[in-house]
């Protein structure tokens, strides 16, 4: 009950915060990580009640489980994906089985008799809250601990451009790789500091277009996407930089985003169809033609 009564009063707490707008939630710091913060300190107090009525080969099976499905983000990065996506679920729908396990509890207790009301503290029942807490602190709370592990989103201002590019772009792809990505703020960041380049003109080859455009289409908006689009053509039409691929995702995720249909088919999933831009693209920036050097090679 105390879990389901916190997850509550931070939905209406995130609402109050980012008025609406998902968007301005994470530029406010990416408070959603609290809601896996919940989840993780939610799974250790159910490892701390059943734990102590198993026998130590529980523990010791489930620590060595819970460990390797926290080392698993940082061998295989298709597995953290994974990993990652499962812990997004738990946000989403551990609320409602927590909420009907205890609405299931009370019926039980009051109209399932000796032989159901003691079902609830059998063995088996105590085993099998222990085996998906151990799965929940693993998944949830990796996706936690990359967080706390990931080197800074952003590098130091007065490093040169293409050094900037090429940590910024470095980190977007880790951050997928490892969990961190739950901390959207992250992105917010390296966005921001790409904007700041290109409306700088301080971005002009085409490794730094190609690192520029891998950032932006994490974006939020279809100025994001669409700027993302264009600096992948223009990295693509150089003989340095086979930016095939980037080319299809940007262009597909800046469809989606404004209603259109995708062309190579690259997207999953719903989007937000004209969503405001967090960060803001600056004043002078034109996402049409952002520099004379992408504007020529597009």
């Amino acid at each position: 009950m105390g879990y389901v009564c916190l997850h509550v009063a931070l939905v209406f707490g995130s609402a109050a915060v980012a008025d609406g707008d998902t968007g301005s939630l994470v530029a406010a710091g990416g408070l959603s990580i609290v809601y896996y913060l919940l989840i993780t300190a939610f799974g250790m107090v159910l490892l701390a009640v059943t734990a102590p009525s198993l026998s130590r080969r529980w523990w010791i099976v489930g620590s060595a489980s819970a460990v390797a499905l926290v080392a698993m983000r940082y061998v295989f990065g298709t597995a953290a994906g994974v990993l990652t996506i499962m812990a997004l679920f738990a946000v989403v729908f551990l609320p409602y089985v927590v909420a009907a396990g205890v609405l299931a509890r009370l019926l039980v207790t009051r109209f399932g008799g000796d032989r159901l009301g003691d079902l609830p503290a059998h063995h088996l029942t105590r085993a099998s809250v222990f085996v998906a807490s151990v799965f929940l602190v693993a998944t949830v709370g990796g996706s936690v601990l990359a967080v706390a592990a990931a080197p800074p989103a952003v590098p130091a201002e007065d490093w040169p451009a293409d050094r900037q590019l090429n940590y910024l772009e470095r980190t977007d792809q880790r951050d997928r790789e490892t969990g961190a990505v739950i901390d959207r703020s992250r992105d917010y960041r390296r966005a921001e500091r790409v904007l700041s380049l290109l409306a700088g003109e301080k971005v002009d080859a085409s490794e730094e277009w190609l690192d520029a455009a891998i950032v932006l289409q994490h974006g939020t908006c279809p100025e994001h996407f669409e700027l993302a689009n264009r600096l992948a053509v223009a990295a693509n039409e150089s003989v340095e930089v086979d930016a095939t691929r980037w080319v299809h995702l940007t262009y597909d995720r800046w469809q989606v985003s404004i209603g259109e249909p995708q062309r190579y088919g690259t997207q999953t999933g719903s989007r937000p169809v004209n969503a405001a831009c967090h960060p803001p693209v600056p004043a002078g920036l034109n996402v049409s033609a952002p520099l004379a050097g992408v504007s020529d090679a597009v």
